[in-house]
């Protein structure tokens, strides 16, 4: 089965925020949901909502501010 995806690396000073994330998602879901959820899929949802957010609040959202001290 071919797939649309690229396969990346990214790099974690730690991986124990996105192991919570996992883990609280699969433990949220209805257990016909489960299967759905990774590590991969948690990561692509995370950077298109911070994509929306950064798009529609620019300076004023999460992302931003998070990442960029203001002079």
């Amino acid at each position: 089965m071919a797939t649309s995806k690229q396969r990346i690396s990214i790099y974690l000073s730690t991986d124990r925020q996105l192991e919570a994330l996992f883990n609280t998602l699969r433990e949220l879901a209805p257990l016909a949901e489960r299967g759905k959820l990774s590590r991969s899929t948690a990561i692509e949802a995370a950077v298109n909502l911070a994509l929306a957010d950064l798009k529609a609040n620019g300076r004023d959202s999460a992302i931003y501010k998070s990442m960029v001290t203001p002079p």
